[in-house]
């Protein structure tokens, strides 16, 4: 009975090392992917008027004429 008790302790063992390994990969790559949204972010935020200008354009065209449109929340222009 010994002997299975034995050899059932390198199979917990075995089963855990690709566990820890994907933990592992999942970490760099959210670390990655963290860095690419913060070097995207910061490339385009001095671009940020241009961008809300021409996302913006076709709902201003909507308006009518001699109105603005004003931005009350984050999502208000969209919705």
């Amino acid at each position: 009975m010994s002997m299975s008790g034995d050899s059932q302790e390198p199979q917990n063992d075995q089963s855990q090392a690709p566990l820890i390994e994907h933990l592992i990969e999942l970490r760099s790559r959210l670390m990655k992917a963290i860095v690419v949204i913060l070097v995207v972010f910061l490339g385009l935020y001095s671009f940020a008027n241009d961008i809300y200008s021409f996302v913006a354009e076709p709902l201003m065209a909507l308006l009518p004429e001699g109105s603005q449109m004003i931005a009350t929340e984050v999502a208000s222009p969209c919705f």
